[in-house]
């Protein structure tokens, strides 16, 4: 199969659900046509990563092989690996652009949005030497303050930074409110300024 989404999608729900899906059911989960669904189910059946019984073809019932679970568990750490080394090369990426702040003399920034990224951000700036002002978020969390830097809503900004970090899109309308210095957008956009 040239999908290993689809079939990861296909022998996760025949293992959740083993015996009680539909190919219509099947199809709904994984947001696929039956007809796709149905050629898919056939060449796992061939390849031997599920079993197909019942005599009836409107209700035919899937079982995960012993051979399915090895597959399935193989397409999820090929994903996770592939997903890791994104991640990796993303956070790398981030960081490298967070060391040039200090070898401009940058003293001060602040941090918008709270992704898998601005935790690691706001450690490699402290470890920097440069004052976090502030972590500015859209909606508060469960957190008050972390780290002793103050966890503010958007609406709140202040300028008191030289460089705004944002690991997420800043609202539409306050585009025209920022007018710190430099922006810094994780990932980087057109917008970004030097």
């Amino acid at each position: 199969m040239e999908d290993p989404v689809l079939e990861y999608q296909l022998l996760e729900a025949v293992h959740k659900n083993d015996g009680s899906l539909t190919q219509r059911h099947i199809s709904e989960k994984v947001g696929r046509s039956v007809a796709s669904v149905n050629f898919a189910l056939r060449l796992l059946a061939v390849k031997g990563y599920i079993k197909i019984s019942g005599a009836n073809p409107r209700n035919l019932k899937y079982h995960l092989t012993p051979r399915g679970v090895v597959q399935k568990s193989f397409l999820a750490y090929n994903f996770l690996k592939r997903q890791s080394a994104l991640y990796d090369e993303a956070r790398n990426g981030i960081l490298h652009s967070l060391k040039e702040l200090r070898t401009e003399g940058v003293e001060s920034v602040a941090l918008y949005g709270w992704t898998p990224f601005t935790e690691s951000a706001m450690l490699f700036l402290i470890s920097e030497g440069i004052r976090v002002t502030a972590l500015y978020v859209r909606n508060h969390r469960s957190f008050d303050s972390l780290n002793r830097i103050p966890v503010k809503l958007i609406d709140s900004f202040e300028d008191d930074c030289e460089v705004l970090v944002l690991t997420e899109p800043l609202p539409a309308d306050y585009d025209e409110k920022v007018t710190t210095r430099k922006l810094i957008c994780f990932p980087a956009s057109e917008s970004d300024e030097a």
